[in-house]
């Protein structure tokens, strides 16, 4: 019994030490641990295993892109966001005119369809008095001047205004605009008081006034797809929808002064060429000759 109680014993401590000299290797640092085991197998080490990410993937010049496309620079920042701004200030005239004062827009809206409720409209000082008209009106304005931005954008910039920032120039076309309704403004009143045809002027230029806040509404959604797609046709469809309201509202407005004072025919279509024909041809031929020709 002596002699198997010692072999069991020796055979036990060889078991220990086995088990010992394991968990001494398991404990060393990743790195060291798989060297000390591939140095056990240096056959392992083969050159076929050690293959670069270069030559496996590819080169860097095998990734170039076919059929000639080249990258191209970032635009540089603020060449575009004036047009951002202004179709925000569009949407957000119209969005507090038709929230805060949706019976004053209804009314406004059918102030261009039926006389009846120009009428309506005109003896209640709807037009010159209440907050919706204003804001109708810088609509119509923003629109009418990007209208004209894009339109010499098309034709190709005048060398002259080449070197400005767009938006610049969409502000001093704006300004043009806001000082050339207030002139007519005046040039109307002066000519009412001359020819002591008060009323006559009144309906004639709140007319004239009605369609223009009609037409802002209108060219809303042909300007904004003309920005976004530089489409042609949609700037000749703007051109043409200006052109068709404003002969529409020259000839309705021409009516109602005509009715309202009782002057002949002869003297109300002088009158119109005076304010309404001469001033576009006029300003029409000045552009032109600047625009076109400074250099």
């Amino acid at each position: 019994m002596g002699w198997l109680c010692s072999a069991l014993f020796v055979l036990f401590m060889g078991v220990l030490s086995h088990d010992a000299g394991s968990s001494s290797q398991n404990n060393l640092p990743g790195r060291q641990w798989v060297e000390d085991n591939m140095s056990d197998r240096p056959e392992a080490l083969s050159d076929t295993l050690l293959v670069g990410s270069g030559d496996f993937f590819g080169s860097p010049h095998l990734l170039e892109p076919e059929g000639g496309l080249q990258a191209l620079p970032r635009s540089g920042p603020g060449k575009t966001d004036w047009l951002t701004v202004v179709f925000i200030l569009c949407l957000g005239c119209i969005a507090v005119a038709r929230f805060f004062f949706p019976g004053r827009i209804r009314y406004i809206m059918k102030a261009g369809i039926g006389l009846r409720f120009f009428h309506m409209v005109e003896k209640e000082a709807l037009l010159f008095r209440e907050t919706p008209a204003y804001l109708l009106a810088v609509n119509f304005l923003l629109l009418i001047s990007l209208l004209t931005y894009q339109s010499l954008v098309y034709l190709d910039m005048p060398p002259g205004l080449q070197h400005h920032h767009p938006g610049l120039i969409f502000s001093v076309l704006f300004l043009f605009f806001l000082l050339f309704y207030l002139l007519k403004r005046l040039l109307v009143g002066f000519l009412a008081w001359v020819f002591a045809s008060q009323r006559a002027a009144k309906l004639y230029f709140s007319n004239l006034w009605v369609f223009n806040l009609i037409t802002g509404v209108l060219l809303i959604p042909i300007v904004f797809f003309q920005v976004y797609n530089q489409d042609k046709y949609a700037l000749y469809a703007g051109w043409i929808l200006l052109i068709i309201i404003n002969i529409y509202k020259i000839s309705r407005g021409g009516m109602l002064a005509y009715r309202a004072s009782g002057y002949s025919m002869y003297y109300l279509i002088l009158y119109l060429c005076a304010v309404e024909i001469a001033p576009l041809l006029i300003i029409g031929k000045t552009a032109s000759l600047y625009l076109f020709n400074y250099q």
